[in-house]
């Protein structure tokens, strides 16, 4: 994701402040700057058998699961909402959306959507284990 508007120190205040959260298994998988104050950043957790992993689509399908080590939806969505509330400025470019914050409203944020098929359907939001 792209990451607009934000300083490095904002970035990883929001990375600690969720890592509290699932028991600091979030770090980043990238973490590049790619301008003055404009950053691409990549969430992943430390151990795919712990809090805010994400499940392979797959897995519903044959019935074993297989943990990724990419951070799952509530895992970005906090992320976000949390680097809002450091910096409202802010704005976050991430799989063809736009999240910013608009007064005290985040827009964009918390979306859901089918990364499963037609007759598999499966949606991010369900594709963890994290109980939530």
């Amino acid at each position: 994701m792209e990451i607009v508007n934000v300083t490095e120190k904002d970035l990883k205040e929001a990375l600690a402040r969720i890592n509290k959260k699932y028991e600091n298994n979030i770090a980043f998988a990238n973490f590049q700057q790619i301008g003055k104050n404009r950053y691409n950043v990549t969430l992943r957790v430390k151990d795919s058998k712990k809090a805010g992993h994400r499940i392979a689509y797959w897995a519903y399908v044959n019935g074993k699961v297989r943990r990724l080590p990419y951070a799952c939806w509530h895992v970005h969505g906090d992320f976000f909402d949390t680097l809002l509330d450091i910096n409202s400025n802010a704005v976050i470019y991430a799989l063809n959306r736009k999240i910013y914050k608009k007064g005290d409203e985040v827009i964009g944020n918390w979306e859901d959507w089918n990364i499963g098929s037609i007759m598999y359907p499966l949606y991010y939001s369900e594709a963890c284990e994290c109980g939530r």
